[in-house]
């Protein structure tokens, strides 16, 4: 049985080794000397550092940036001053002042070499590690804002302090790639789960380089050429992961974000925590489950359709924020009827053609709303708004969203109109989504006796996985023009993951397509969107709908989307707007979104630290 780590569990069980320095005063400190005198005692310091690897968890993170979320409510919108260009330089959202972090990271290095009680091969080990996470640590960094403050040793109060920052985005991620390929060198090949080792760090390497390629020259374009070092640097450590790794694609997609299959064999690397000391108010899930009962049901007029929720225990009592909108919902792609080798949007299926006139619906929209489309069965036929959307569809669909007569941790779901979950709700009561869907990707559903604040809960954050590095060794081979390369490698989750027939891209413009699309849906809300958008942007051209590099991306100013349907099936509508309260015109200035600012005060305390960034 595999092992999982939790940190707190090692702390005390290494501490208790250092019994009898504990029982001598002062009570409250572990003197230096002892914290580095045995390898036992340096893993304790080490793991109270992968603190670190919280920037890359799953949940809402960078996702909050994009339209694959939607808040429920104007006041639980953490990331609206950013897609709404309201940020200035005073912000700190860009994480410059890592300094704590990289201190920790030092102390391992510096003491773990000059250690007298520990075995030189434990030393190259350790210390690897040390560099893995100062390098994750000044990557968050680096795709924030570009520049870092490359510290190196552990500085002391005779050091200059006054420390400049680094020129460039290309400087800034020369640092990382060292120290990352150091790690890969010489760190552990043993899997333990919670924590990092060989292929960990390959594997976050092959897309560092690849942020690292579209960063280049910046602000001016990057100038990628087929042979560039960092797009083979991504192939390389890409391949040493899949072919060395020994992790494997599972079919079942949506159990690596829950109990079923949390040390699945794709998963490289996550952060484990034990209902020990976890409870839910401590996961995404407080924020992704609805507060809905039959209170609320009657105050809306009805009871909705499905079962009432009047229970002995609320299956759902937590303060939802933010739900999956139409604009996430429409990259899923269904397997057509009339030929099964292809995979289109559910409304260009020929099934969906034939089935629906377009442009008639008896649904409302509210006075803010725009209609998109609108559809209505036609008489006769056998399918309905539910068949179309939902047979045939990408299996990540059903296992990533809940949408309309969906089961429900035990609950038929009904979002349509007056349905017993339905965004119409929302617009009354607190507590619903905002668009017809809720979230299933990440919910335990296992929890006792239900998800509320209190209720303690394993859970675990995925942060590396292999259908991860498939894509990005497809990413790599696309930027070499190389499309069946990239065909092979996109298509491993596209058909594993998502049960749908492969891409068969005849060219490189419509590969790009299919790749971006397939990274949409195979890794929603594991804090990748964000980052991937800025880069396609930064390559410009296929990557970024045809616009040239450092222009405008057209993701992360559309407006929000959301669907209605009857309770019958049999009538839709696609409508747009400002969703609870949130400001649907979102913008996009170049100089300012590919990369934040530094916090202005940090500057203004050591001028080294500037110039500031371009267009702040």
């Amino acid at each position: 049985m595999k092992r999982i780590i939790n940190i707190f569990c090692i702390i005390v069980l290494v501490l208790s080794s250092c019994k009898k320095v504990l029982e001598t005063q002062p009570y409250n400190k572990i003197s230096e000397d002892v914290v580095w005198s045995n390898k036992a005692n340096a893993e304790t310091f080490i793991f109270s550092t992968y603190g670190i690897m919280g920037n890359y968890y799953f949940g809402t993170s960078s996702d909050g940036r994009t339209l694959n979320m939607l808040p429920t409510d104007g006041t639980h919108n953490t990331f609206s001053p950013i897609f709404t260009e309201t940020i200035d330089r005073n912000s700190g959202v860009g994480g410059f002042n890592n300094f704590s972090a990289i201190r920790r990271c030092n102390l391992i290095i510096e003491r773990v070499g000059t250690s007298t009680g520990i075995s030189d091969p434990d030393k190259k080990l350790l210390i690897a590690e040390g560099k893995f996470l100062r390098a994750m640590s000044y990557y968050q960094v680096a795709r924030n804002v570009g520049r870092i403050c490359w510290i190196d040793k552990v500085l002391t109060p005779e050091d200059e302090l006054k420390l400049p920052s680094t020129k460039t985005p290309s400087e800034s991620y020369a640092y990382i790639i060292k120290d990352l390929e150091e790690a890969v060198a010489d760190m552990s090949k043993d899997k333990i789960p919670g924590r990092a080792n060989k292929y960990v760090a390959a594997a976050f390497l092959s897309e560092v380089c690849l942020q690292a390629a579209a960063y280049k020259n910046y602000p001016n374009p990057p100038a990628l050429a087929a042979n560039d070092p960092l797009i083979d640097k991504a192939i390389t450590y890409a391949n040493m992961v899949i072919n060395e790794g020994g992790y494997a694609l599972v079919s079942n997609y949506g159990g690596m974000f829950n109990e079923t299959n949390p040390t699945a064999s794709e998963i490289i690397y996550a952060s484990y925590s034990k209902a020990l000391n976890t409870q839910c108010v401590n996961t995404p899930m407080q924020s992704m489950i609805p507060n809905i009962n039959d209170d609320k049901l009657r105050s809306y007029g009805a009871p909705g359709d499905g079962p009432a929720f009047n229970e002995p225990i609320r299956a759902f009592d937590a303060w939802i924020e933010h739900t999956p909108p139409y604009n996430l919902a429409k990259d899923y792609l269904t397997i057509d009827k009339a030929d099964n080798t292809k995979a289109l949007p559910w409304d260009q299926t020929s099934q969906y053609l034939a089935a629906v006139d377009e442009g008639t619906s008896s649904i409302p929209k509210q006075a803010n709303e725009t209609y998109v489309k609108k559809g209505k069965i036609k008489t006769g036929s056998t399918e309905t708004v539910w068949t179309l959307t939902n047979v045939g569809r990408d299996a990540r669909w059903a296992q990533t969203m809940v949408s309309d007569s969906n089961i429900f941790l035990g609950r038929l779901i009904r979002t349509s109109l007056n349905g017993n979950a339905t965004r119409w709700l929302q617009m009354k009561v607190w507590g619903y989504s905002a668009s017809n869907y809720y979230w299933r990707k990440g919910i335990y559903t296992n929890v006792q006796p239900h998800i509320y604040w209190d209720s303690p809960t394993d859970y675990h954050f995925v942060c590396m996985r292999l259908g991860r590095v498939y894509l990005n060794l497809a990413e790599a081979y696309l930027l070499k023009g190389d499309l069946a390369n990239a065909l092979l490698n996109l298509n491993k989750t596209r058909v594993v993951h998502g049960q749908l027939p492969p891409s068969i891209a005849s060219n490189l413009t419509t590969a790009w397509k299919d790749y971006k699309r397939e990274r949409h849906v195979d890794l929603v809300m594991e804090n990748d969107y964000y980052w991937s958008l800025l880069r396609w942007g930064r390559y410009g051209g296929d990557a970024n709908s045809g616009l040239a590099s450092g222009g405008t991306i057209p993701e992360l100013t559309e407006v929000p989307q959301v669907m209605d349907n009857t309770k019958d099936s049999k009538e839709f509508t696609i409508v747009e707007g400002p969703f609870a309260g949130q400001n649907n015109l979102r913008a996009f200035n170049p100089q300012r979104r590919y990369l934040l600012p530094i916090q202005q005060s940090l500057i203004d305390n050591n001028v080294n630290f500037g110039p500031q960034n371009v267009g702040w």
